[in-house]
């Protein structure tokens, strides 16, 4: 299937594609999420349970809309999210270099102890895995899916080394892990000589700017990729939680996740809403949920946002928020509002570089 660029990433702030951290892997700068495709009577059920002929259209509407970037994991619907992208990419005829495909490894996979973590026996089982049910002999980005104390960082990045070595894997990222343990994984690939660590999968939306703190820093001095997962924080970014005529019968009254302050959540929203009012993409309003999307690729750091759908409609409209340009002014009023408090010690690092702001530049 050949597919068309549309000018949906079209607006003055890019061109639709990033570099993944400091690597020349170039993805655009909305990534299709596959966490709906293929759940079941568990957990994932709860986030969706798309089956192929549905997953199949949402894959063609966001390769048809530029975006060449696929994301799943291992863990979704324990293996049937992979089974159904790469039966998908048949299906649609994908030539396999047109797309960036990203899986993760860490969740666990069955009942023994060993088949979880981030040991190099899990790694190499379930890369191999992963590689029979996308249907592909390679993985473009492959990733911690989060911090295992149980094993020896340096024995993580020597099996994920080794997977590059034999050509199974083109890039190795992280998800979910904390300054300062990216920061060592950093030191003892540098120190081994081992393939680099070009992305961070994380969490980060106007409701969540804890990365901010100690992360976002260390991610601009380190030129390593940010991927945002749950931009629109589990959908409450959608404005459908706040109100007198919320349901009670919805997703996070079920399945309330990520943790979202309401008290503070309620005040971000109140202003999207004036944002959003008055604001139209090709004759259509523009929602609160695209004003969320909008903001995130408004900021530098990220490469790309992870957006899924459950519905045709949904997936388009997420797209169209890379149309939406903030004025300063608007970018501003979010900022104030969704701030996070200054910690120590943030507050006392701001106030001591004062002695060297003058001499920076």
């Amino acid at each position: 299937m050949a597919t068309e660029t549309l000018p949906l990433f079209a607006n003055d702030n890019s061109s639709g594609y990033n570099p993944l951290g400091n690597s020349g892997l170039f993805v655009s700068k909305l990534c299709l999420g596959t966490m709906t495709f293929g759940g079941d009577k568990d957990i994932w059920g709860l986030i969706g349970n798309l089956q192929q002929e549905q997953a199949d259209e949402l894959m063609k509407i966001a390769l048809e809309a530029g975006i060449n970037f696929i994301d799943t994991a291992n863990i979704y619907g324990f293996g049937a999210s992979e089974r159904i992208v790469g039966q998908s990419l048949k299906n649609l005829g994908v030539r396999r270099e047109d797309v960036v495909l990203a899986t993760k490894v860490l969740g666990p996979m069955g009942d023994g102890p060993n088949a979880r973590g981030a040991s190099r026996g899990h790694i190499m089982s379930e890369c191999k895995a992963s590689l029979a049910r996308l249907q592909t002999d390679y993985i473009d980005l492959y990733q911690i899916h989060g911090f295992d104390p149980a094993t020896p960082i340096e024995e993580t990045l020597e099996a994920l080394n080794t997977l590059v070595q034999q050509g199974h894997v083109r890039y190795v990222g992280l998800s979910n892990w904390a300054a300062w343990q990216v920061m060592k994984a950093i030191g003892i690939t540098r120190a081994r000589n081992l393939c680099p660590i070009i992305s961070l999968q994380a969490y980060y939306t106007l409701v969540g700017r804890d990365l901010e703190r100690d992360i976002i820093p260390m991610l601009e001095s380190e030129k390593v990729g940010l991927m945002v997962w749950s931009p629109l924080a589990g959908g409450y970014l959608s404005g459908k939680y706040e109100g007198p005529d919320v349901s009670e019968e919805n997703r996070r009254a079920k399945f309330d996740f990520p943790p979202v302050n309401r008290e503070r959540g309620s005040d971000v929203i109140k202003v999207m809403r004036e944002i959003a009012d008055g604001k139209q993409i090709d004759g259509e309003p523009v929602t609160v949920a695209q004003i969320a999307l909008a903001w995130l690729l408004h900021q530098n750091v990220v490469s790309s946002i992870i957006v899924g759908a459950k519905r045709p409609d949904q997936l388009k409209a997420n797209i169209r928020a890379a149309q939406i340009h903030l004025s300063g002014e608007e970018l501003n009023a979010l900022d104030e509002v969704s701030r996070i408090p200054d910690e120590y010690p943030g507050w006392m690092m701001k106030m001591m570089a004062g002695y060297r702001d003058s001499n920076a530049s």
